[in-house]
């Protein structure tokens, strides 16, 4: 049976499935692979596990451990990338393009520097394009990308305080939709509910599946239950702690987990 191990490239980037050519690979062990974008260094976000079934095409490979000499090329990558940028800033004065340079890299080979940018439209980028190539004397890639995109690649701590959802957790594939908001009783203000980007909050869909089994095993709040400790009417709801408030008969309160009351028709 096939084996395979998950890496990312990036924070908060997609998680790509590797061949771990016969190493055993530990959570955040960071590793070079080979990709359609050549050389990379990655970090490993899911060890060693077997496939269900043969994959197609065959996975790339995980080539060897980060050693220190990859770390002190990838740090002289950072550096040049860093003034990549600074050059594609002035080509972009130069130029007039309606464009925002969002981030740079430097491929870990060298084959390639890709830069982000968020534009409206698609403008025409060919004699840009040129001007970088002649003046950084590299291969260059530009990626358009969304404002949630552009979030993850320069953003840094969100409206809550902490680093952003997206550079903290691998990507998730779901939509995040106005369900998930209503799910966990937020109000519907924009400031509430959206985050840096403009976008529905990632955290939506981090937290969605935990209120939703709140949600699918609670009795109703106002609703007769059967406890361990008596009868009583549900009055309030505590879904980190997987509980709900249940005022008896006699008016005294008590918190109780949802899974040991029993909503009486």
């Amino acid at each position: 049976m096939a084996t395979s191990v998950g890496v990312v490239f990036s924070p908060g980037g997609k998680v790509y499935s590797f061949d771990p050519g016969g190493l055993d690979l530990a959570w955040n062990t960071r590793v070079i692979c080979q990709t359609s974008r050549g050389l990379e260094l990655g970090r490993v976000v899911k060890p060693n596990h077997e496939l269900e079934s043969a994959p197609s095409p065959p996975l790339k490979r995980v080539l060897r451990r980060v050693t220190p000499t990859d770390e002190e090329t990838n740090e002289t990558n950072r550096v040049e990338a860093k003034h990549a940028m600074k050059v594609f800033r002035e080509v972009l004065r130069q130029t007039g393009l309606e464009m925002k340079p969002v981030s740079a890299e430097l491929v870990f080979d060298g084959s390639r520097l890709v830069f982000a940018y968020e534009a409206e439209g698609r403008p025409d980028l060919t004699a840009f394009r040129d001007e970088l190539r002649r003046r950084l004397a590299r291969r260059i890639e530009l990626r358009s990308v969304g404002p949630r995109e552009c979030a993850r690649l320069c953003g840094d701590h969100g409206l809550c305080g902490d680093q952003h959802c997206c550079r903290k957790f691998p990507s998730h594939e779901q939509p995040i939709t106005l369900r998930m908001a209503k799910d966990q009783e937020l109000p519907m203000s924009s400031g509430r509910i959206t985050g840096l980007c403009g976008r529905l909050r990632c955290c939506l869909a981090f937290e969605h599946p935990t209120y939703k089994s709140f949600r699918d095993r609670a009795p109703r709040v106002g609703g007769r239950v059967e406890t361990p400790q008596g009868g009583g009417v549900v009055t309030a709801y505590h879904v980190l702690e997987d509980t709900c408030t249940v005022e008896d008969e006699g008016g005294e309160s008590f918190d109780i987990l949802i899974d040991d009351c029993s909503e009486v028709a």
